[in-house]
């Protein structure tokens, strides 16, 4: 801090040194405590002790003040007033019989739907059978005796054997002399190389209870998977709406018409 003494004159300046802070504040205690009274002397003295103690690293933290209503907006209070639904167009206080009713209602409805859920579920999983021991209840993946019986090969791909993935997707090519699936164990004549639906021992293929594909009439696979659903001739082609046509346009398809070969009439020459 820079003090400046009285101009001597009006253009000269000359500057004292700074004063310390332990100066000015000793300075400015004697100068007010001959004016003040002594109870105002002592809390300046007070003061000056205060500011002079080193400060703590920590301040130890203030216990916040217990609110007797944790409400403390009255937000709660508002929603509680205000708590209404609309039913058909009516405002309605949520605390009333017929919401109570329209409640107990949809979690009867909820858990009736939830039991109809799991008895599906049930007689589903009783009407499969185990093609190994041919038992109801449970697939060959679950299958007790399949399991102890390591030639049968669950859990893995019939087509390379790797037990990451299935043989739905599995891309692995392997040797036609090997079979389809070499992996694979036949559940009806117990030969390795092809799978049940495709065993000569096995007339009726994947359909137990009789009946074949209904487009080719084949036992090895379902109508979905059926090769001749995927030709060409089978598809349907729709056009484009072409902007004016009107609504009742029907499109005709030109249909060429079979022409018969013309016969090559010999030609005679006259001389």
């Amino acid at each position: 801090m820079t003090r400046w003494a009285r101009v001597s004159t009006t253009y000269n300046k000359r500057p004292l040194p700074a004063t310390s802070w332990e100066d000015m504040k000793k300075g400015s205690f004697e100068g007010t405590s001959q004016n003040l009274p002594k109870r105002k002397q002592l809390e300046a003295n007070r003061l000056s002790l205060k500011n002079d103690a080193p400060q703590a690293k920590h301040k130890k933290n203030k216990k916040k003040k217990e609110y007797l209503n944790e409400d403390v907006n009255g937000f709660m209070e508002y929603l509680r007033q205000n708590s209404q639904m609309v039913h058909n167009g009516q405002i309605i206080a949520t605390d009333s019989e017929e919401v109570r009713e329209e409640i107990a209602v949809a979690l009867k409805k909820d858990s009736r739907r939830e039991g109809r859920r799991l008895k599906r579920q049930a007689a589903k999983k009783n009407a499969m059978v185990c093609f190994h021991c041919r038992k109801p209840g449970h697939g060959i993946a679950d299958c007790p005796a399949a399991l102890e019986n390591q030639d049968m090969g669950t859990g893995i791909c019939y087509r390379c054997g790797s037990t990451e993935h299935e043989i739905t997707k599995c891309k692995a090519k392997v040797d036609p002399a090997l079979g389809e699936f070499p992996f694979a164990k036949c559940f009806v004549c117990g030969e390795m190389g092809h799978l049940s639906r495709s065993c000569p021992d096995n007339p009726k293929g994947l359909y137990a209870d009789g009946g074949g594909c209904k487009l080719c009439g084949s036992v090895e696979h379902l109508k979905k998977d059926c090769p001749e659903s995927q030709n060409s001739e089978r598809m349907v082609t729709v056009g484009r709406w072409a902007k004016g046509m009107s609504a009742d346009y029907e499109e005709i398809l030109d249909v060429p018409k079979p022409q018969k070969p013309k016969t090559k009439i010999p030609k005679v020459v006259n001389f």
